[in-house]
C-alpha cells in the first residue's frame, strides 16, 4: 500500500443523528482544513433530524460553527480563515444533496461521524452498498467498536486484558413498555432511601441480581456506561447502591445495553494507529484525568487539561503500550484509523476503549500524537485515505459469482 496519492475528489460528510453531533462537525472542519491543497473537496452536512443540508445552507452554517463555543476546530482565528476559504470551494455542488452524495463519482468518501448514526457501521454499509471507497474502519469493526460490551468480549477471548464487567440489557427487565414508563410505574420503590435488595427484587429480579453481582464482584466505586455512546457521554460514577441503581436506570434511558465496571486508579494512556495490515503507530498520550473521572466536560469543556504528548513513560513502557494497541487493531480487524485507550501501571494493562473514528480538532490528541512522530496532518490524512482505497481495491478483486447449482 502506498501513500503517494494522486489528487482525489473527496466527499466529507459530518453531523448525523447521534449524540456526538457537535464533535462530528468539529472533526470535519479540522479535517477539511488539513487536506492537501490539490485534493478536490466537497462538503455534506447531516442535520440532527437526518436531513442532508442543501448547498445554500452550508455557508451560513459554517459562520455559526466558526464562533460556536463548543466547536474547537482550530487553535486560532487564522485556522478559521483558512478553513473558510476551503469551505467556500468545498460546497460548490448543485442538485439534491442525497443524489449528489450517492451518485458514485467520488474517489473517496470520508465519514467524519462520531458515535451512533455514522461511526457505528451504518454509513459504512451505505458506502459498501454503493461501492464507494471510504475512510476509516469497515462495517464489522465499526459495529463492534461502537459497542463496549461486544468490544471487550472479543478482546477478552483474544487473550487481551480488559476490566471485569457486569452487563444488563433492557429486554431483561421483561417489560414491553419504554424504560421511562417502567420507572414511573415503580417510582415509589425505586426512590426508597434505604434501597435494599429485597425492594429492588420486588419490582425486578434481574435488576436486583445485577446490582448484587456488581457489589460482590466489583466493589464500589463503579462506573456505569451506556454500551454504545462515546466521549464518556452518559457515564456515571456510583459509590453506593442507590447511586448504582439510578445510574443503571439513567443509562438504560440512553441505550438498550449497559455495563458496570470497577474504578481503575491506574493512569490512562492513548495510542493512535493508521494504515491497514501493518499500521503506523503514534506516540503514547498520557491523559490528564480530573480527580473524579474523565467525563465529557473533563475531555472537552472549558476546564479541560492538557494531555502529555509524549506520555511520561520510558521507551520500554511506550513500546509495550504500542504493541498492545497493535494487538487490539488485529483482534478487532480495525482499518484506516483508530485510537486505543488503556490503563497501565506496574507492568499491568487494562484496555478501556476503542475509537474507530478518533476525534480531530484543536483539543484532539490523535493527530498531534502522530505529528510529534514527524507525520504531518496532510500525510496522516493521506495515509488513512490510502488504506480506504486499498481496502476497496481488494474488496472488488474478490470473486462474488457462483454457478447456479440448482
Amino acid at each position: 500500500m502506498t501513500n503517494d496519492l494522486p489528487s482525489l475528489k473527496l466527499a466529507i460528510v459530518c453531523g448525523g443523528t447521534g449524540a456526538e453531533h457537535i464533535g462530528s462537525i468539529e472533526s470535519a472542519l479540522w479535517i477539511l482544513s488539513q487536506f492537501r491543497s490539490d485534493h478536490r473537496l466537497f462538503f455534506f452536512y447531516q442535520h440532527s433530524d437526518g436531513r442532508l443540508a442543501e448547498a445554500t445552507e452550508l455557508l451560513p452554517l459554517f459562520e455559526t460553527w466558526a464562533t460556536h463555543p463548543y466547536i474547537k476546530a482550530w487553535t486560532d482565528q487564522s485556522g478559521a480563515e483558512r478553513c473558510r476559504e476551503i469551505f467556500c470551494r468545498a460546497v460548490q455542488w448543485s442538485g439534491s444533496p442525497w443524489a449528489t452524495l450517492t451518485n458514485g463519482r467520488w474517489d473517496l468518501v470520508w465519514p467524519a461521524f462520531h458515535g451512533l448514526g455514522g461511526e457505528d457501521g451504518s454509513f459504512q454499509g451505505l458506502c459498501e452498498c454503493l461501492n464507494l471507497p471510504y475512510a476509516g474502519c469497515g462495517i464489522a469493526a465499526s459495529v463492534i467498536g461502537i459497542d463496549k460490551i461486544k468490544t471487550k468480549t472479543i478482546l477478552r477471548v483474544s487473550g487481551l486484558p480488559v476490566l471485569p464487567q457486569i452487563t444488563i440489557d433492557d429486554w431483561e427487565l421483561n417489560d414491553s413498555e419504554a424504560i421511562e414508563v417502567w420507572v414511573k410505574k415503580n417510582a415509589s420503590i425505586l426512590q426508597q432511601s434505604e434501597c435494599n435488595l429485597d425492594s429492588i427484587r420486588s419490582i425486578n429480579r434481574v435488576l436486583s441480581d445485577r446490582i448484587q453481582a456488581s457489589e460482590q464482584q466489583l466493589n464500589y466505586p463503579v462506573f456505569v456506561k451506556p454500551a454504545n455512546l462515546g466521549s464518556s457521554l452518559g457515564v456515571t460514577k456510583a459509590t453506593d447502591r442507590s447511586q448504582l441503581l439510578n445510574a443503571i436506570i439513567q443509562s438504560l434511558m440512553l441505550d438498550r445495553r449497559v455495563l458496570v465496571e470497577p474504578q481503575c486508579n491506574w493512569p490512562e494512556y492513548g495510542v493512535g494507529l493508521c494504515g491497514l495490515d501493518e499500521p503506523k503507530v503514534s506516540l503514547a498520550v498520557g491523559y490528564a484525568l480530573n480527580p473524579n473521572f474523565f467525563d465529557y466536560e473533563a475531555k472537552f469543556g472549558s476546564q479541560a487539561q492538557e494531555d502529555a504528548i509524549p506520555a511520561l513513560l520510558d521507551n520500554d513502557q511506550t513500546r509495550k503500550l504500542q504493541e498492545l494497541a497493535i494487538s487490539v487493531w488485529h483482534a478487532l480487524d480495525l482499518e484506516g484509523c483508530a485510537r486505543i485507550d488503556c490503563f497501565y501501571a506496574n507492568g499491568q494493562f487494562a484496555i478501556n476503549e476503542v475509537n474507530t473514528m478518533p476525534g480531530f480538532g484543536a483539543h484532539s490528541v490523535y493527530a498531534e500524537a502522530f505529528a510529534k512522530t514527524g507525520m504531518s496532518p496532510p500525510a496522516l490524512l493521506d495515509s488513512i485515505m490510502a488504506a480506504g482505497l486499498e481496502r476497496h481495491r481488494r474488496r472488488n478483486q474478490l470473486s462474488i459469482n457462483f454457478k447456479d447449482r440448482l
